[in-house]
């Protein structure tokens, strides 16, 4: 803890002004404070909160994340990828998202390859190049199962909240892999799942 000391000596001028001097003098002890574990780690810093496929990022710890549109928060990033038919077309499915202790976003992003762009068949078998196409879903409903009990949310702009009876859901489940389920605005459906390491981490903001 700390201390001070303070003398103020009073004069008076010839002219009747008041001067008040003022003499500080400060003891300073030594101030012991407990931080958590938790803020106290040095945390890896993350200069956005954007989800892209792309994105380079520590993946399913705990990151220090300033966003200029989001403020300053602790997060934590995962991502799944699969191929799977979506969209009446074979694809690579990525699912990313930011966990938050009071919100979860998602990305659920999906490239297609296609090879058969060229003007009949002879073009097709010797072709070299393909086309990429990259697309977004927004999704409506998310889904996710802890255990027995299955937790339904409605999202806005593919954001979802986390209540307090999720958070607590989360925070003590397992560290395995936990199922969802997406639901797009458009009414297809994907399942996915979040894995063990972010799991174990949701123990850190939740």
């Amino acid at each position: 803890m700390s201390s001070i000391s303070l003398n103020c000596v009073f004069r008076r001028s010839l002219k009747r002004q008041a001067v008040k001097l003022c003499f500080a003098s400060l003891a300073i002890a030594t101030v012991y404070i407990s931080i958590p574990s938790a803020i106290s780690q040095e945390l890896p810093i993350v200069r956005s909160a954007a989800l892209d496929p792309g994105i380079d990022v520590p993946w399913s710890q705990p990151v220090r994340i300033i966003d200029p549109f989001e403020g300053e928060y602790v997060g934590i990033f995962d991502k799944n990828f699969f191929y799977r038919r979506i969209l009446n077309t074979n694809a690579r499915i990525q699912v990313v998202s930011l966990w938050r202790n009071d919100s979860v976003r998602f990305l659920l992003a999906y490239s297609d390859r296609d090879c058969n762009f060229g003007h009949g068949w002879f073009d097709h078998r010797i072709s070299r190049d393909c086309l990429t196409a990259n697309a977004a879903l927004g999704i409506a409903n998310l889904y996710i199962k802890v255990g027995d009990r299955v937790f339904q949310l409605e999202g806005d702009n593919s954001r979802f909240r986390v209540k307090p009876d999720l958070a607590s859901a989360l925070k003590n489940s397992p560290s395995e892999n936990i199922g969802i389920r997406l639901v797009t605005e458009s009414g297809e459906i994907v399942d996915s799942e979040i894995g063990k390491s972010t799991v174990a981490a949701w123990k850190e903001i939740y």
